[in-house]
């Protein structure tokens, strides 16, 4: 049996950084596939999707809402060839009903345990329509990612500086944030894999990594035992915010963290106090901005826009508020009868469609774009980015304190 499996192409923000990371979602699906099924994956995002392709059977992974549209037109192609298609991600999760009738079968939910399952019932003749679990999966049971399907160095590095490998450590979050639909994809309970099933995985990645996991800081003493045993691993990571304890950023830095993701959407000294402890141990900052809540006003924005300005990011990425399915945004705004847009293409964080509660939606939309223009006037983008990427070089990525202090000796 030969089986593909496609990340569809999504809209990238005008403002993002220009380089692609390699997706996780379907390398950890083919992690699921027996070893006697012929494997290929395509991102879209870097090389194109052979319609024609012969095979057997080919799965979409929709994870993000915005790519739902364009996985759509992958599966009526490639079912209109004769291909059986299945669906799945996270946008499927979200959507089951909206996305059963656009293929052979639909996966809902985790993967593993479900994936398995319908490739017996395709090779015998009984696939159902649709494959969905009671619970979430058995985070102790895991495959690793089949990452060598990737080729890494063709498609994924930038000015010659090969992009970061996805590595996911722990599911779920415990938090209950205004906009995420985690809670209701991976549940609320940090389900954290095994150790030495994350230090596998780690071998088999490059020196530059991304935790992908939700947030580091729900569990303070997983923070400290994932971050000594990494020490000395020769890795470079980013991830979402960790915990601003000192121990912790600590061990963060020795274990190699070059800067984290954070989200902002209001002016706060702990936000500000938060930066600086983690400047203070080597560690950068990219905050995540998020605009349009509904206490932001024209007014606000702007003085949120000087705030940012004045507490030392590294870098900032800005979003427009989006009622993604199954978060409490949506179900607020769908209530109250605010969402003026369904097109799935535009729910990518950077397009309004939602009638704001104390600004007009084209002022939001302009705002935001001068948000992009404002942070990077004086210092662009990518001089931040290579600021960033110098202070990684320099610190030794990885590497131990002792191991720095002897580089920089010899």
């Amino acid at each position: 049996m030969k089986l593909l499996l496609i990340f569809p192409k999504w809209p990238k923000l005008a403002g993002q950084t220009p380089f692609t990371l390699p997706p996780l979602g379907i390398i950890q699906v083919a992690a699921c596939v027996p070893p006697e099924i012929e494997v290929t994956v395509v991102d879209e995002n870097v090389q194109p999707v052979d319609l024609d392709a012969e095979v057997d059977l080919v799965g979409i992974g929709i994870m993000l809402t915005c790519q739902a549209n364009r996985g759509y037109e992958l599966a009526d192609a490639f079912r209109a060839r004769g291909r059986t298609v299945v669906l799945g991600g996270l946008h499927v999760a979200l959507c089951p009903d909206e996305a059963e009738g656009r293929a052979d079968a639909i996966v809902v939910g985790e993967a593993e345990g479900l994936f398995e399952t319908l490739l017996e019932d395709f090779a015998q003749g009984t696939m159902k329509p649709r494959y969905s679990r009671d619970g979430l999966a058995d985070v102790t049971t895991l495959p690793n990612p089949r990452r060598s399907l990737y080729d890494k160095k063709k498609h994924y590095s930038y000015k010659g500086f090969e992009l970061v490998d996805l590595v996911e450590t722990s599911r779920g979050c415990r938090f209950n944030c205004y906009p995420c639909c985690t809670p209701y994809l991976g549940g609320r309970q940090h389900r954290i894999r095994p150790l030495d099933h994350v230090l596998s995985d780690l071998d088999q990645c490059s020196e530059n990594l991304f935790i992908v996991d939700n947030s580091l800081e729900q569990n303070v003493e997983y923070e400290k035992t994932l971050f000594r045993a990494m020490a000395g691993l020769g890795k470079s990571w980013v991830s979402h915010p960790i915990s601003c304890e000192p121990e912790v950023l600590r061990l963060a830095a020795d274990a190699g963290c070059w800067y984290v993701y954070h989200a902002i959407y209001t002016i706060s000294d702990k936000i500000r106090d938060r930066i600086k402890m983690y400047h203070d141990h080597g560690i950068g900052v990219e905050g995540t901005i998020l605009l349009g809540m509904d206490d932001h006003d024209e007014d606000f924005i702007r003085r949120f826009i000087d705030f940012l300005l004045t507490i030392d990011l590294d870098l900032a990425e800005f979003t427009i508020l989006t009622p993604f399915p199954q978060t409490r945004v949506y179900a607020d705004l769908e209530a109250e009868g605010r969402i003026i847009d369904r097109d799935w293409s535009k729910y990518n964080a950077g397009e309004v469609v939602f009638r704001p509660r104390l600004i007009e939606p084209d002022r939001l939309s302009e705002l935001f774009q001068e948000a992009w223009t404002s942070f990077y006037r004086e210092t662009s983008q990518e001089l931040r980015m290579s600021k960033l990427l110098l202070q990684r070089l320099r610190s030794g990525g990885g590497l131990s304190r002792r191991e720095r202090r002897a580089r920089r000796t010899k």
